[in-house]
C-alpha cells in the first residue's frame, strides 16, 4: 500500500541551535494535528543541534540532513526538494507554536483556498524592543497584504505546486528573500492571506541584541531597498546568521 502524502512539510533550516531547537520540536511534537513531516536543513552546526534533533526521531515524523549550505535560502530550498506535502512550512528554529497551529491553520487554508499564507509574529519576551517592532511588522503585513504583500522568514506557508513555479527563494539574495518570495508569487496570482491567529512565537534576540535603533534602522532600510531598488543582493548592512551570534 503507497503511504499517503502529508498534508503539510515542516522545514527549519538550522546552524548552531541546539538551545532553541528543542523547545520549537517540542512545540510541533504537540500539536493536536499530526498530519505532517518536518525537514531539518542543518548547515553543519558545530554544537549539538544534530543530536538533540535526532532525540525526537521517535515522536514526530523527522528527516534530519546535513551538509554546507551558503544560505538560509540554500538550506529551505534543500528541504523542499526533500518533501512530499501538499504546503511547505518554513519554520525558524528559534520559533514556537501553539498545540492548535497545525490544525487551526489547515482549516484557513481549505476555508479560504489559500495558496500561501503567514501569521502575526508574536513574543514571550517582555522586552520593549522587540514587541515594538514586532508590532510594526505585524500591522505592516496586515495593511498592505492587498497592496505590496509581504510574509516575515520565521513562518512561510506555501502550496508546494506555486513554491515550484517560481523556482523557490533566490539563493543569491543576501537580505529579504522571504519578501521576494511572496512578490514573485503574487505575479502568478496566489492567492494569499495574513492572519493574527493561530499563535506564533518567535525569539527576538536579534532585537534585544542590537538594540531598538539599530534594529529599527536595519528593518527600515531593507524595506525602502526592497521597495525602490530591488532584492537586497549584495549586503547593505552586517547580518549573521546562527545560534552563536547570541552567545557571549
Amino acid at each position: 500500500m503507497t503511504k499517503k502524502s502529508p498534508f503539510f512539510s515542516i522545514i527549519i533550516p538550522t546552524l548552531n541551535e541546539e538551545k532553541n531547537l528543542p523547545i520549537m520540536l517540542s512545540s510541533i511534537k504537540n500539536q493536536t494535528d499530526k498530519d505532517f513531516e518536518v525537514i531539518i536543513a542543518d548547515s553543519q552546526s558545530k554544537d549539538n543541534t544534530k543530536t538533540r534533533a535526532l532525540s525526537f526521531q521517535n515522536d514526530i515524523n523527522l528527516n534530519f540532513f546535513q551538509q554546507p549550505f551558503k544560505n538560509v535560502s540554500s538550506a529551505r530550498n534543500f528541504g523542499a526538494k526533500k518533501s512530499s506535502g501538499q504546503f511547505l512550512i518554513f519554520f525558524d528554529a528559534d520559533t514556537e507554536i501553539e498545540p492548535n497551529f497545525i490544525k487551526e491553520i489547515k482549516e484557513k487554508i481549505i476555508k479560504n483556498n489559500l495558496d500561501a499564507t503567514t501569521v502575526w509574529n508574536r513574543t514571550k519576551s517582555n522586552s520593549f524592543t522587540g514587541r515594538f517592532i514586532l508590532w510594526l511588522l505585524n500591522i505592516n503585513m496586515s495593511f498592505f497584504q492587498k497592496i505590496k504583500p509581504a510574509a516575515n522568514g520565521p513562518c512561510m506557508i506555501i502550496k508546494k505546486t506555486f513554491f515550484e513555479k517560481v523556482a523557490g527563494f533566490d539563493e543569491v539574495i543576501v537580505f529579504g528573500e522571504d519578501f521576494d518570495l511572496i512578490q514573485r508569487l503574487a505575479k502568478q496570482k496566489a492567492k494569499f492571506k495574513v492572519f493574527q491567529k493561530p499563535v506564533f512565537y518567535v525569539s527576538t534576540r536579534r532585537f534585544e541584541k542590537e538594540g531598538l535603533f539599530l534594529s529599527l534602522y536595519k528593518s527600515i532600510k531593507a524595506i525602502l531597498y526592497q521597495l525602490f531598488i530591488g532584492p537586497i543582493k549584495k549586503p547593505i548592512f552586517n547580518y549573521q546568521m546562527g545560534g552563536q551570534y547570541y552567545k557571549d
